[in-house]
């Protein structure tokens, strides 16, 4: 709790300086708000970035607006200005034509209305000129395509992982570990299959496919007229290389911080004649099962010439078992500042304190000073 004493050691000392320096306790309420502000603000912010955490959402196209240019008559206004002696005048701007751009926007169920301006594969600009209705925007977005987007939530899990580490290895040791894909490409994808696999392409779409289908709304048992993700998983695969030993999918596990709340992370290193070397599956499931079945499917079948039927599989999977931890069972979890932000707290209150205190000392001895004046005067 070094943190907090920084903060009360300013109340003590400020309470002892108007004791004996001059008693002007307003400075003290003024020198006590500053500090709690000070110490809010650096826990706060601590808080926040140590919890802050991003999780990807998946859906599919719901809608499109279509909104023709056009172009809007501004009228012309006159300014009047009176000067001193009355006089009166005037001048008038003339009116004018302002173009309005066509607008193209599209629905997606995971993140809502968003602008436009190309087709997905880039080959189609969107102008005044084209497209010219709704329906010519439908096609370059057809109904039910799936789609991705990055949302920030609150990560208590992630302010206090160490609780759920292997402590018997260190990430940094392992430098060619793959970031998490949490990159949105072409607007609305983002490719959950990490590395190399055969027929990538093909398995990228129906691993898509099918994290829009476990995504799906459903009533809500728990909410009445509401609606809730059915699975709340997305589905990621991770080749982290050829021929990898196994820590290195718990460096993985480790690195992504067990991955976000609504992940299933199947890791996996092929061996050189196309086997699996080992399969690792993690996430916050409550069905643990599963990832063991998985792992032994993965194992069995293992790389193969075509990857789409092993995603399409697993998936089924994942739909007939996967069951997610709720992160609202870590609510007990308590985030303690870091070391950073200590050391931010004792260096804030310290120069708040010290600055208090020269500013005190200095209107005690100019106060002395009057004094002494005003007595030698009177002399």
């Amino acid at each position: 709790m070094a943190y907090w004493a920084a903060f009360f050691l300013v109340l003590i000392v400020g309470f002892a300086i108007e004791l004996f320096l001059g008693r002007r306790w307003w400075r003290l309420v003024w020198v006590t708000v500053v500090a709690t502000l000070i110490f809010g603000g650096v826990i706060a912010a601590d808080y926040y970035w140590r919890t802050l955490d991003q999780e990807v959402w998946s859906g599919s196209i719901t809608g499109w607006e279509h909104k023709e240019e056009w172009d809007e008559w501004i009228p012309g206004k006159e300014d009047c200005e009176t000067d001193s002696h009355g006089r009166k005048s005037c001048t008038k701007d003339r009116g004018h034509w302002e173009h309005h751009e066509a607008k193209n926007k599209i629905q997606t169920s995971d993140n809502g209305w968003m602008t436009v301006d190309e087709s997905l594969d880039g080959k189609v600009d969107f102008n005044d000129r084209f497209p010219n209705s709704t329906a010519d925007l439908a096609k370059y977005f057809p109904l039910g395509m799936p789609s991705a987007s990055t949302h920030i939530y609150t990560n208590k899990v992630k302010g206090s992982y160490s609780l759920f580490k292997h402590t018997e290895l260190d990430p940094k040791d392992y430098p060619d570990l793959p970031s998490y894909p949490g990159y949105v490409r072409d607007l609305i994808k983002v490719d959950r299959i990490v590395g190399a696999v055969p027929n990538k392409d093909r398995a990228l779409d129906i691993l898509a496919a099918w994290n829009t289908k476990l995504n799906k709304e459903i009533p809500d048992p728990d909410h009445p007229g509401k609606t809730r993700s059915w699975k709340q998983v997305n589905l990621i695969f991770v080749n982290v290389g050829t021929d990898k030993p196994r820590e290195y999918g718990y460096a993985l596990q480790d690195r992504w911080q067990n991955g976000n709340k609504n992940d299933l992370i199947v890791s996996f290193s092929p061996a050189l004649d196309g086997t699996m070397k080992w399969v690792y599956a993690f996430s916050w499931s409550e069905v643990d099962i599963l990832k063991l079945e998985v792992q032994d499917y993965l194992s069995e079948m293992g790389f193969g010439k075509d990857f789409a039927p092993i995603v399409d599989h697993v998936a089924q999977m994942v739909a007939d078992k996967f069951e997610r931890k709720q992160f609202a069972e870590f609510s007990y979890l308590q985030i303690e500042p870091s070391n950073t932000s200590t050391i931010i707290i004792w260096v804030l209150e310290l120069m708040l304190l010290a600055f208090y205190g020269y500013k005190a000392i200095r209107s005690y001895m100019r106060g002395r000073g009057r004094s002494s004046y005003d007595r030698s005067f009177e002399y």
